[in-house]
């Protein structure tokens, strides 16, 4: 008897924590999938726009770079 009770309480207990787990999935899903329909925050934003302005800085360094190497290409091909 122990022995059914015992496999009882197992499959229960699974059951209960897949169930809990289904939940908490779904929960975060719609969570998420609620903060992306709202846009993001202002902070965000401004972080997002601080990573944009470094990548052009970046790539205007690298135009130049690159035109100093051209000009220096071209001066020892000649």
């Amino acid at each position: 008897m122990g022995e059914i009770v015992l496999i009882i309480a197992i499959i229960f207990g699974s059951v209960t924590i897949t169930t809990l787990l289904i939940v908490w999935m779904g929960i975060s899903y719609s969570t998420k999938k609620r903060g992306l329909t709202k846009g993001a925050s202002q902070r965000e934003i401004e972080v997002l726009q601080q990573k944009v302005n470094a990548v052009q800085k970046e790539m205007a360094v690298l135009k130049e770079e690159v035109k100093r190497l051209i000009n220096i290409a071209k001066g020892a091909s000649e």
